[in-house]
């Protein structure tokens, strides 16, 4: 494989930044007051920091900027800009004889200083949240949806990529699905569709992605997860995944699964490859799963 170039990385989207934020392991806004002197930090705050830094090396101060203001400043005026910010919160902070907050400082310096923010809005982060969480997920299955599904592979590959880690993709789809509709009416499809949702979300692993794919298709994304494992996940999960029709017949899934490997330069390469891998699963006799890299089948 040649030399990944870094600089080649797609910039972070928008959804890449709010769950920047929004994670469970991210900058919390109590973490970044404690840096910006609200109080001491804590020993394991200060290596979380360190470790932070070194991570995202000039894209720290970015991180720093939009957790306080929901707003994107790049690399290269991010740190000086935090800078300002910080020496304007001490300034006010002075004069007022309290503590202004990291947040208040830069709403002010930002829009009242600078004029980098227009009619800026407070709004509570809980409540970001939930309205993020809302545009990312399928109505229906409760799922991650298509778009947030494509915004992930891509930044799951490209992470596999820049620190050579492993990673993992299924492809699922439902056999004979039409047929559902067709001979039942689309209340039971949607009710196939919710119920193998839900199977799907109790066999995957708490570090698995799991996303609507498609109208009768899912997709798992596996971090760290090599192709051998993957395969034994797989299979559970077709297992799992069968449901009974209201005929008493057994509705099942195929899988195709494909790992990150010398190929694979764009999130695009490994999702053809798993579902090259789902397409000879299909013609092959469905309800099974096919490993894209050796060929090899796991039957039923």
């Amino acid at each position: 494989m040649e030399p990944y170039n870094n600089s080649s990385l797609c910039r972070e989207t928008e959804a890449d930044r709010r769950r920047n934020i929004l994670d469970d392991s991210a900058l919390s806004i109590g973490l970044v007051s404690a840096f910006a002197g609200g109080r001491l930090l804590t020993k394991e705050e200060v290596h979380r920091l360190d470790d932070l830094k070194k991570e995202r090396g000039h894209d720290f101060f970015s991180d720093l900027l939009y957790s306080v203001s929901h707003q994107y400043f790049s690399a290269e005026i991010a740190e000086k800009l935090w800078d300002e910010i910080i020496q304007h919160k001490n300034q006010v902070s002075t004069l007022l004889h309290r503590d202004i907050g990291i947040v208040v400082a830069a709403l002010d310096y930002l829009s009242n200083v600078t004029y980098r923010m227009n009619s800026p809005t407070l709004v509570c982060e809980t409540v970001i949240e939930e309205i993020v969480g809302l545009s990312l997920r399928d109505g229906l299955t409760g799922l991650f949806n298509h778009t947030y599904f494509f915004q992930q592979i891509d930044l799951e590959v490209r992470r596999s990529l820049r620190y050579d880690t492993i990673l993992s993709l299924l492809l699922i789809d439902i056999d004979n699905f039409k047929t559902v509709n067709d001979t039942y009416g689309h209340q039971e499809g949607d009710r196939v569709l919710a119920a193998m949702a839900k199977v799907l979300l109790v066999e995957a692993r708490d570090s698995d992605i799991c996303c609507r794919y498609g109208g009768e298709e899912f997709a798992v994304i596996l971090p760290f997860t090599d192709i051998h494992a993957t395969a034994i996940i797989a299979e559970r999960i077709r297992t799992k995944m069968a449901v009974q029709l209201p005929d008493g017949k057994e509705l099942t899934v195929s899988i195709g699964v494909a790992s990150c490997g010398k190929a694979i330069r764009t999130y695009r390469d490994l999702v053809d490859k798993a579902d090259a891998a789902l397409y000879r699963a299909k013609k092959s006799g469905k309800n099974q799963v096919v490993l894209a890299n050796n060929e090899r089948k796991i039957v039923k």
